[in-house]
């Protein structure tokens, strides 16, 4: 079953000119499922304050730049949230999806991605370990820090040679592949904001609460063999990246504006795996 993935505007596609700007920071705060956008860190993990490296201001939607902190995995401090973050109940298959809640250069909705780079998703699964404590083994996403692996089931670049698939978007959807096993999960939202200079692309990061059924327990369908990705396709966060690859070192031609050569362009990460 192929996955597909569709970056669109929830609830508006709104372009904002061609110039780029510098403090467009943003947080992917609301989740979208059964068709509906819900509300602000309803479903989503809430993220604490940070500093912006390159313009010392402090705000709650603050890039990441330390993809060697455990922040990487779902944003600044959001671990201490689980137990306020509901979880939705998707069908493997279902069109999903986040959209940004926050914006450092908009007073009002909707608010968009204003930088220029790809956007990915993972899953993690919450699975306690055979020798975890019966407490554990019946604990809920809630206690779940994202230390397990991950595995990449979206990503989008280029739309063509000079523009991303992500630019002026008030949001990202994607489906989950629908042989995904059935469980608790992470889902990881990202999007970077990549730059040439080391250690400068900006990474914005939120995780979702999702619970994944097979299709069968709910009167959607019989296609549902379950399937489970490879180790190729596995990754832990931190772990999965390096402040060298080329997807996050850029080259300048990819970062000046206008953007040229973005077909070349390859994200950081494993392959996508599509079930």
């Amino acid at each position: 079953m192929s996955m597909k993935m569709v970056f669109c505007a929830l609830p508006l596609l709104l372009s904002v000119g061609s110039v780029p700007l510098i403090t467009g920071h943003y947080v992917f705060s609301r989740f979208m499922f059964n068709k509906t956008v819900t509300e602000q860190w309803e479903y989503v993990r809430n993220i604490s304050i940070g500093e912006a490296a390159d313009s010392g201001l402090w705000d709650q939607y603050m890039p990441l730049y330390d993809i060697y902190s455990e922040d990487i995995r779902c944003g600044r401090g959001a671990w201490v949230s689980g137990g306020e973050t509901k979880t939705a109940r998707v069908v493997a298959g279902d069109e999903v999806g986040f959209v940004v809640g926050r914006s450092a250069d908009e007073p009002l909705e909707p608010y968009i991605i204003y930088h220029n780079g790809p956007g990915q998703a993972y899953l993690s699964k919450h699975e306690p370990l055979s020798s975890a404590s019966s407490a554990e083994k019946d604990a809920d996403l809630s206690s779940y820090t994202g230390s397990g692996p991950w595995y990449k089931i979206a990503s989008r670049g280029a739309l063509n040679d000079t523009w991303w698939m992500t630019r002026d978007q008030t949001g990202m959807n994607f489906t989950i592949p629908k042989t995904t096993p059935p469980g608790n999960y992470l889902l990881r939202v990202e999007h970077l904001y990549v730059r040439p200079w080391f250690n400068m692309t900006q990474f914005y990061v939120a995780c979702a609460h999702v619970e994944i059924l097979q299709p069968q327990t709910t009167g959607a369908g019989t296609d549902s063999s379950v399937k489970v990705p490879g180790d190729e396709y596995m990754v832990n966060f931190p772990g999965a990246y390096d402040l060298n690859d080329e997807g996050i070192l850029v080259q300048e031609h990819i970062y000046e504006w206008p953007n040229s050569g973005l077909l070349q362009y390859k994200a950081p990460g494993p392959p996508v795996w599509t079930g």
